[in-house]
């Protein structure tokens, strides 16, 4: 067998090696220095960034937010770091002291907590559409969900709640510091909190002024709106101008408006090149439409208030004639430079 092997030549000691077939790429085969090929090196980038992106995935998936508007919070639920005051159990959202993790309160609806605030750290809760307040660092309970149908987060000490569409404040033992005489509905106002000792609120008429710490007016419930500053606020009644007016009531500024609109004018000419006629607008130098809460007055170039801003939108059509539209956002009056009402049109 062995001798027939070597005959065929499938067995030959002395014979040369047959040599294989083999394709070689030059971006593939190794070199003598035993470095890694070039286009290895873009996968190993590549299964980096893959990596960096999963993290990053993971790490938006421990974000927790809450938000809120005048009727209601929304609390959207992810995953709670360890040492934020919520935890989450089998669906459930409770409450807890975020060192110790003991639950303070369970089953919550959403909650609310700041971790920034200036105050005991008093989270605002709802459970079964009530809302209540606890305090997270003595596991205590302050307010019980089981009276207030409205509440908002604490403000130098102090927290609105709402009760029978009425506003009242309570401390942060959960006591009524402030009574409940200020209107909820019917009012532009969505944020009761203290600023620099002072809070915007409404009366029983819905009419709008400032109170202290104490629930006293310190700026009568005049106004349609209020905006406060540090030292002053600014108020505002329909059809007439803003006022700064301090904490004791003391006219500080009259005749504020918020800002000036150029009026325009269509006019008929001649094109310089083709002699066609044609219509174009022109800004009127001498009048100007004022705006003041909405609402918008006729002024001329000197300053001089021609109307009071009671339309809500003013259009010039010539040099001194205007369209003017009213409150109902519908009809429409025609006034000259004087202001006086020309006639009356519906659209």
């Amino acid at each position: 067998m062995e001798e027939e092997m070597k005959n065929t030549g499938a067995f030959n000691e002395n014979a040369e090696e047959m040599p294989q077939p083999e394709t070689i790429n030059e971006n593939t085969a190794p070199d003598n220095t035993g470095e890694q090929p070039e286009n290895r090196r873009p996968l190993k980038w590549l299964i980096f960034f893959l990596f960096l992106a999963v993290a990053a995935s993971v790490t938006t998936m421990l974000v927790v937010k809450s938000c809120h508007n005048k009727d209601e919070y929304a609390y959207e639920y992810g995953y709670e770091p360890s040492d934020g005051p919520v935890s989450y159990n089998n669906g459930k959202s409770n409450i807890v002291n975020p060192v110790t993790r003991e639950v303070i309160v369970k089953d919550i609806d959403w909650c609310h907590y700041s971790s920034s605030n200036d105050e005991d750290p008093i989270v605002l809760f709802a459970k079964n559409g009530k809302r209540g307040f606890c305090n997270i660092v003595t596991n205590e309970v302050i307010v019980e969900p089981t009276t207030y149908t409205k509440a908002w987060v604490f403000s130098e000490g102090l927290a609105a709640v709402e009760k029978n569409g009425y506003i009242g404040f309570v401390n942060t033992n959960g006591k009524v510091a402030i009574g409940f005489k200020f209107s909820y509905r019917g009012n532009p106002l969505c944020d009761f909190v203290f600023h620099n000792g002072h809070c915007v609120v409404a009366d029983s008429s819905n009419k709008i002024g400032v109170i202290d710490q104490r629930g006293r007016w310190v700026i009568k419930p005049l106004y349609d709106n209020i905006e406060l500053a540090k030292d002053y606020a600014i108020v505002y009644k329909d059809g007439d101008f803003k006022k700064q007016i301090d904490f004791e009531g003391n006219v500080l500024q009259d005749g504020i408006i918020d800002y000036i609109n150029n009026l325009y004018y269509e006019v008929n000419y001649a094109d310089l090149q083709t002699g066609e006629q044609k219509v174009g607008q022109t800004k009127n130098n001498d009048y100007y439409e004022y705006r003041v809460g909405g609402y918008s007055g006729l002024i001329d170039g000197e300053g001089g208030i021609i109307t009071p801003p009671i339309y809500t939108d003013i259009v010039g059509i010539t040099p001194t004639l205007f369209k003017a539209q009213l409150q109902d956002w519908t009809s429409m009056v025609l006034i000259d430079q004087k202001g006086n009402v020309l006639s009356k049109v519906t659209r």
